[in-house]
């Protein structure tokens, strides 16, 4: 699943690049505010800007590659610390199984001793 977002993404970017070459020399004109009205000779005026649709559409991208990020960003840190946490919690298990099978092998040890020594004691009593 992670390969095919990957891929999709890819292939999102490749289409934003190929639309930016085939209009790199198309021009767009925007409205930047409500019109203005002159009193005096009655007409009605627009601010506008013309820009390039190329310039526009990676701004656009880069816009939204920024907000993406900032985005996702806070979720892997969350993730991350918490991939941390659980390696440290694996590690503190083990080393508590280390200690409880040092353990178990020094009382099997004694008992083995004990063994022989009843039997020894028993031999030694008749």
């Amino acid at each position: 699943m992670k390969y095919l977002i990957n891929i999709i993404a890819f292939l999102a970017l490749l289409g934003v690049i190929f639309i930016v070459i085939l209009n790199g020399a198309e021009p767009i004109t925007l409205q930047l505010w409500a019109p203005r009205y002159d009193v005096v000779s009655e007409t009605v005026y627009h601010t506008t800007k013309t820009l390039n649709i190329a310039f526009y559409t990676l701004g656009i991208l880069g816009i939204g590659l920024f907000v993406g990020a900032c985005a996702v960003i806070p979720f892997y840190l969350a993730q991350t610390e918490q991939l941390f946490a659980y390696k440290r919690e694996l590690e503190r298990s083990s080393v508590k199984t280390d200690s409880s099978t040092s353990q178990v092998k020094v009382l099997q040890a004694k008992v083995e001793v004990l063994e022989k020594a009843l039997k020894d004691a028993l031999n030694n009593r008749y």
